[in-house]
Formats: C-alpha cells, sequence, structure tokens
C-alpha cells in the first residue's frame, strides 16, 4: 500500500493537468451548445448541417461527427472528441516516467536496496496510473453529464458511463505503448522519442480511416477502435469487440513493458547491441558543426528536427487537400456565409490562417516544450554537468539553447509553409502569399515566449520546469477557447500565449500582442541567465 500512495503521489501532477483540460473542456461545451445550436428542429438542423460541413477540415483531431442536433451527438464530438488525444498525451508521459524517468531519478535503485522487488515496484505504478486514469475520465464524462444538465437537455449516464469505459481503454493501452518503449530505450528522452512516433503514426492510420471513410490496416490502431464505440448517440451503442480488442492489447504491452522491466539491468536498454569494434583514438570529430557554438546543439537532434519537419509538412497538406471542398461548401449555405463573413472567414486565406495556423501553434508550442523537457533531462542525467566542465559558461548554455530552439523553429516553420504554398497552388486556392507567410513567420514569437519560460524555469527548478510550462500551454489554450465564448474580459483572453498571437490573417495582425510575446520570451531568457548561475547543477 505504501507503494501504491507514493505511486499515486508520483503520477498526480499529470493527472491534474489532463483532468483539468478534460473537465474544463466537457463542461463548457455543452453549454456552447445550447446557445448555438437553437431552439426549433429547423435550426438544429440547419446547425448540425452547418457542423457537419466544418468537421471535414477537422478530422485530423475530431472524430466523424453523428447527430449533431443532439446534445448527445454534440458532446461526443466536441466535447470528448479532443479527449483521446489529451489522454495518449499523458499516458505516454506517464508510462516514461515510471518505466525510466523513476531510475534515473534514483527512486528505483531506492526501493530495490529496501527489498522491494521489480514487478512489485513496477505494478504498483501501473495499478496507481490505472486508477487515476478511471478518475480523470469519470471527472470528464462526469462534467459533460453536469453541463449538458446546466443546459437543459440532460444526457444518460449510462451511455457517459460506456464512453468512459472506452477512453479508460485508450490511455491504458497508450500507457502499453510507452511503457513498453521504455525498456527498449536507455533513457527517458528516447523512450519519449520512440512511444511519441508509434502513438502519432496510430493517430495518423485512423485520421486517413476518418477522411477516406476506410483504411485497410486502421484496425491497427487503438483510436480507430474507440471511434468504433457510441453509446451516446442515440440508438448508438459501445463496440464490444473493439473495446474487448483495446483492452486485451493494453494487458499484452503492459505485461511485455513490465516482464522486459525484470529481464532487464537498471540504466540499460532490453535489446542490447554488440560492442563496437574499431580501433581507439584521441583526436576530436570530424563533424565542423560540433565546433560552431549553437550549431553543435542543432546538429545532435537533426534528426528529430527532420522528424518535426516532415510531420508539419505532411499535416500542412493534409489539411490542404480538402480545404478548397470544404470552404466551397460553406460558401454556398446562406447561413453560414453570413457566419463566416461576421467571423472575418470569409475568404480561403482567412479559413487557412484559422485552421492551419491555429493547428500550427498548437503543435509549435508543443515543440517547445519537448525541447525545455530536454533541457530538464540533461541536467537529471549529468550532461549538462559535462558541458560546462569542457569549460563552458552558464549563460552560454542558456543562450545556446534558445538559439537552437529558434533556428530549428524556423527550419520547421519554413518547411510548413513551404509545403502549404506547394498544397494551394496544386488545389488552385487563392492565397494572399504574403500575409500568409508573414503570420506563418509570426509564429516564431510564441516558440520564443514558451522557450523564454521553459529556459526560466529550467535554470530555476528543472523538476517541476516541464509540468508548469505545460500547465501555461493548458490555460492558454482554455482561455483562447472559452474566452469569447462566455464573454469573459479581454484581459483575461490577453493571460493566453495562444490568444497575443491572435488571427492574423482572419483580424488583422495585433503588433502590440506580438511584441509582448516576444518581450516574455526576452524576460523568461534573462531570468534563466540570472538563475543557472545562483543553482547547483543536479540540485
Amino acid at each position: 500500500m505504501t507503494l501504491f500512495r507514493l505511486a499515486l503521489r508520483l503520477g498526480r501532477v499529470g493527472a491534474i493537468g489532463a483532468g483539468a483540460i478534460g473537465v474544463a473542456a466537457a463542461f463548457a461545451q455543452p453549454i456552447a451548445f445550447a446557445q448555438l445550436a437553437g431552439q426549433t428542429p429547423q435550426e438544429r438542423a440547419i446547425f448540425a448541417h452547418q457542423m457537419e460541413i466544418l468537421a471535414r477540415s477537422l478530422t485530423y483531431i475530431l472524430p466523424v461527427p453523428g447527430d449533431l442536433a443532439t446534445m448527445a451527438g454534440w458532446i461526443e464530438w466536441r466535447a470528448l472528441g479532443p479527449i483521446p488525444l489529451i489522454l495518449a498525451f499523458w499516458s505516454l508521459m506517464a508510462a516514461t516516467g515510471a518505466g525510466r524517468g523513476d531510475e534515473e531519478r534514483g527512486l528505483v535503485e531506492h526501493w530495490l536496496s529496501a527489498g522491494v522487488s521489480r514487478g512489485s515496484y513496477l505494478a504498483s505504478r501501473i495499478a496507481a496510473f490505472l486508477a487515476l486514469a478511471a478518475l480523470v475520465v469519470t471527472l470528464t464524462v462526469g462534467a459533460a453529464g453536469i453541463g449538458a444538465l446546466v443546459a437543459g437537455e440532460p444526457v444518460p449516464a449510462g451511455g457517459l458511463a460506456l464512453q468512459g469505459l472506452a477512453l479508460v481503454a485508450l490511455a491504458l493501452c497508450s500507457y502499453g505503448v510507452a511503457l513498453f518503449a521504455t525498456q527498449v530505450a536507455g533513457t527517458r528522452r528516447g523512450a519519449i522519442g520512440i512511444s511519441a512516433s508509434v502513438i502519432l503514426v496510430l493517430f495518423l492510420v485512423n485520421v486517413s480511416a476518418r477522411s477516406s471513410g476506410s483504411q485497410p490496416l486502421s484496425w491497427i490502431s487503438p483510436f480507430w477502435l474507440y471511434d468504433q464505440s457510441h453509446p451516446l448517440r442515440p440508438g448508438g451503442s459501445i463496440d464490444v469487440a473493439s473495446t474487448a480488442d483495446l483492452l486485451g492489447v493494453a494487458a499484452i504491452l503492459v505485461g511485455a513493458g513490465w516482464s522486459a522491466f525484470q529481464r532487464r539491468d537498471l540504466g540499460a536498454s532490453l535489446l542490447r547491441g554488440r560492442a563496437r569494434s574499431g580501433q581507439e583514438t584521441a583526436l576530436p570529430s570530424r563533424d565542423p558543426l560540433l565546433r560552431i557554438p549553437v550549431l553543435a546543439l542543432l546538429d545532435q537532434q537533426r534528426w528529430s528536427v527532420l522528424v518535426w519537419m516532415a510531420a508539419m509538412a505532411g499535416l500542412a497538406t493534409f489539411l490542404l487537400s480538402f480545404t478548397r471542398a470544404t470552404v466551397d461548401a460553406m460558401l454556398a449555405t446562406p447561413g453560414f456565409r453570413v457566419y463566416l463573413d461576421r467571423a472575418g472567414l470569409g475568404s480561403y486565406t482567412s479559413f487557412i490562417g484559422a485552421v492551419w495556423l491555429t493547428t500550427s501553434v498548437l503543435l509549435l508550442a508543443l515543440y517547445a516544450i519537448f525541447q525545455a523537457n530536454g533541457w530538464a533531462a540533461d541536467d537529471a542525467e549529468g550532461r549538462l554537468e559535462i558541458v560546462l566542465a569542457q569549460p563552458v559558461s552558464r549563460s552560454r548554455v542558456v543562450l545556446e539553447r534558445i538559439g537552437a530552439l529558434l533556428i530549428s523553429g524556423v527550419l520547421i516553420v519554413t518547411a510548413a509553409t513551404g509545403a502549404t504554398l506547394v498544397a494551394t497552388n496544386a488545389a488552385a486556392i487563392e492565397l494572399d502569399t504574403g500575409r500568409f507567410v508573414l503570420a506563418s513567420a509570426l509564429t516564431l514569437a510564441v516558440i520564443f515566449a514558451f522557450g523564454g519560460l521553459g529556459a526560466a524555469g529550467v535554470s530555476w527548478r528543472p523538476r517541476v520546469a516541464v509540468m508548469a510550462l505545460g500547465a501555461i500551454a493548458i490555460w492558454s489554450y482554455l482561455a483562447q477557447e472559452f474566452a469569447p465564448l462566455f464573454d469573459w474580459p479581454s484581459w483575461v483572453e490577453n493571460l493566453s500565449l495562444f490568444a497575443l498571437y491572435g488571427q492574423p490573417l482572419a483580424h488583422g495582425i495585433d503588433w502590440a500582442r506580438i511584441s509582448a510575446l516576444i518581450a516574455i520570451g526576452f524576460a523568461g531568457s534573462g531570468i534563466g541567465l540570472a538563475a543557472i548561475r545562483r543553482r547547483d547543477v543536479g540540485a
């Protein structure tokens, strides 16, 4: 029981973050539906038709909708639609922390020396995650039910419970993928990269199936298995076979990770390669980039940067592949055309900005958080100490990190922007190239703001920096999402880093807000420069 309580304590921060997003979104969306959908059957039918058109451009993050004229259909699509991705990300971080992060912090060695078996330790972490996942999902679907009740259109509790069961199964499956990856990788950073890549590929398989309507290999994706259940819809039900498959795969993956943990050495990978044979040399590396500040750090990250460039370019191409048809269908609907004109989205350029640039900003913020996680790992794993012993000044470490982040951000944004321009040209979409390129370039201000805050946090308290940065991203998303919907004061909305970027193609560039983002980046970098000089490495 002591181990279980410890595991709950170690996992509570991630659970709080995932639960906060889930509860806020699930509670607010039913109320939004009551305000937007209308009251008469005719108004509801028009609203559902408009949303179904819009949903065609959102299949990369939301499921294919159904029965959007009903509260239950809206909750399944809009309130609970993004939750699988949130749970998958949380599961990934929780599993890599349990399977590899505890080792890097010395916790596993401590408990093993106290007589606790490996199997018992990891089993307690798995059980704690299952308990926390059940709690997070219960609070999320419960918030959706309460929101529907407040809106005056309650939904069946049984349907919410079954939807929650499918969500828990998906979270446990994602946890199993990441837990097994931690046994293969030698570090938590490597485990995050492997498991994130696998989960991303599985998610994209499901996205392809959503868009095309069929996919021969869709059954390999746990997200596709989850999408087969519709217990909330009128006349719908949970897909017993798909949910059982999710639970079965989760059990196999978790069991494989648990078994592998007992067979490998602490700090080592399950798969041991052969020792490299070659002539020893005292000569330095011939790589010229390793001798150039900033570029040396970027050179070490070249493969991850290339993956991000390819992923962003591919996502941009995918979104643009159906933008023209979606916008044309919206403009052909009189009611929707009025809405788009009022929102400033009546052109291809503004619509692309609203869909793609909003998505791009979220992903670039996630990239900055991943980089900050790497900076914190450098401190925990001893790499920072090695760098400082060369000798390299502490100030240079912070400046190089920020410089490498910005240069890699430029490369990623350039790849995504180029792919967008090529895709719009291929689809014969009229795009204001100058405005779009400028708006894309300004996304670097978001990267700089998150990077500066990350530098400040890692230099001051590396163990909590990533969690704090994630909390800022969560708040920024929620404030941007709900401030216009519930008429919150403008100062509340301005606390969101995403709101500071705004919608430059739809509403014009707000240079004051962009300047605020840049100022946040400089302020965070300055705090990082001061803090790293006052903290002992590893403390």
